[in-house]
């Protein structure tokens, strides 16, 4: 495993929305999936800290199920080493990654910035200011972290000579563009306009019944925008990496 640094960076204002409400989050031992050992910090510290747009002064928005192991881990971690974090609570689970993500749009703290979701589960280096990078196209409506893989856990985007993309879609192959779980949205307007569009479609968008954040670029396109990809480099998928331990 390679070594885990934090990001020095970003200054520019920049929401960010971590989902943590899935069925995956909480263990039987009582742990939470961010707590996973990663090196000498955690899998949330050697995601989200290690992201070139991460800063001290960010205020992360957390999304979490109502539950005791959730609630311990908000209260003795989160909130302790994110003082200026939000948390939105969940009584029960969402549709999807993409209904989570939603549910921290609700406590955003600059509306008009862009708009960034991290699975946060994902390991990866990036040198990106997404700021600016929005800043300098007016056209650009949403940005995907991407890698070169097929593996058919992951999530896909398929893209155009010039560089745009095409489609997006949830655990289906259709290109060597696999997402790293990191989505950016141009601001809270563009988010919803294509959660709008994933509802209407729902039918082919959805995966096993629920809505993702991945397919959601395809209505950023729909409604006229660009979406185009980040690289990201160095990947080290810890649950993709513990299965092939186990295996």
């Amino acid at each position: 495993m390679r070594d885990v640094a934090t990001s020095p960076s970003a200054t520019a204002p920049l929401n960010i929305i971590i989902p943590m409400a899935g069925n995956d989050f909480e263990r039987p031992d009582g742990s939470v999936k961010a707590q996973t050992p990663v090196g000498k910090t955690t899998l949330l510290g050697a995601t989200l800290e290690a992201r070139s747009w991460w800063s001290g002064a960010a205020v992360p928005v957390f999304v979490l199920r109502d539950r005791p192991a959730s609630q311990r881990y908000a209260r003795e971690t989160l909130l302790a080493r994110y003082p200026t974090a939000r948390i939105v609570w969940l009584s029960e689970m969402s549709g999807g990654a993409a209904w989570s993500a939603a549910a921290g749009m609700a406590l955003v703290a600059f509306p008009d910035a862009p708009v960034v979701i991290d699975l946060c589960d994902i390991m990866f280096d990036c040198d990106a200011d997404i700021a600016d990078i929005f800043a300098a196209d007016a056209n650009l409506g949403g940005l995907a972290l991407t890698f070169a893989s097929r593996h058919p856990q992951y999530s896909y985007l398929s893209l155009g000579k010039d560089g745009r993309m095409q489609e997006a879609r949830e655990k289906v192959v259709i290109s060597d563009h696999a997402s790293a779980g990191v989505y950016a949205f141009r601001n809270a307007a563009v988010f919803h306009l294509a959660l709008a569009h994933s509802l209407e479609n729902r039918a082919r968008l959805s995966h096993n019944g629920l809505l993702f954040v991945c397919p959601m670029l395809n209505g950023v396109v729909a409604h006229g925008f660009d979406v185009r990809t980040l690289p990201a480099r160095n990947v080290f998928d810890v649950k993709i990496a513990d299965a092939a331990l186990a295996g």
